[in-house]
């Protein structure tokens, strides 16, 4: 999808930012680190960073501990690099694998944005069980598409994993294959949930 919208829209005044939930990187993927990465993914699109942005990030390397920015301040200053922008697509994939610490925070950030911010457009994708507690916290006019993982591009992934693979070696034919038959069976049904409907068909 992130290639689609930069092919689609490259080079109108557009921003993509997005950001992968990685259940394995709880501890750095705070809200304010999330949203301070996509602040600086909109930034790289802009001509020229602007100064309280700049200085914002600066005085955040130079405090002593590392205490970093907080959250409303993240919010502050990406809704400051996205007034110059006519559009930004913010793209959260796999919601599902954020720590429920931190889920809250980003969810009530990406509202705050959207609200104040009417050039953005969400894109997020996750698991089923999820998908209530983002309609909840990003209520108004959302669109669901379901959709279930491509089974034959997980087999040539599978495939491909399994013949360079390091124990690939080491693994027997009985093995490989059950492995080529169970795992595409276990892949769950994934959606998207987006307020910007238009657009969310486009990219299904």
């Amino acid at each position: 999808m992130i290639d689609r919208l930069l092919e689609h829209f490259g080079g109108e005044n557009i921003a993509v930012a997005c950001i992968y939930c990685d259940f394995q990187d709880h501890e750095r993927q705070t809200a304010a680190n999330m949203v301070g990465a996509l602040t600086k993914q909109v930034v790289n699109a802009l001509k020229m960073v602007p100064p309280e942005i700049e200085e914002a990030f600066k005085r955040a390397e130079r405090e002593v501990g590392g205490r970093g920015l907080r959250v409303p301040e993240t919010v502050r200053l990406l809704g400051s690099a996205l007034a110059p922008v006519r559009r930004t697509f913010i793209c959260i994939d796999a919601i599902d694998e954020c720590s429920d610490e931190h889920l809250s925070q980003l969810l009530t950030s990406l509202q705050t944005i959207s609200q104040t911010s009417p050039g953005v457009r969400l894109f997020i994708t996750g698991r089923p069980h999820i998908q209530s507690v983002v309609e909840k916290s990003l209520p108004g006019s959302m669109q669901i598409i379901p959709f279930s993982p491509n089974s034959e591009d997980i087999r040539e992934f599978l495939e491909m994993k399994l013949k360079h693979g390091s124990s690939s070696e080491e693994m027997s034919p009985a093995l490989k294959a059950d492995i080529m038959k169970r795992i595409p069976e276990k892949i769950p049904d994934v959606y998207v949930i987006s307020n910007s409907i238009s657009q969310a068909t486009s990219y299904r």
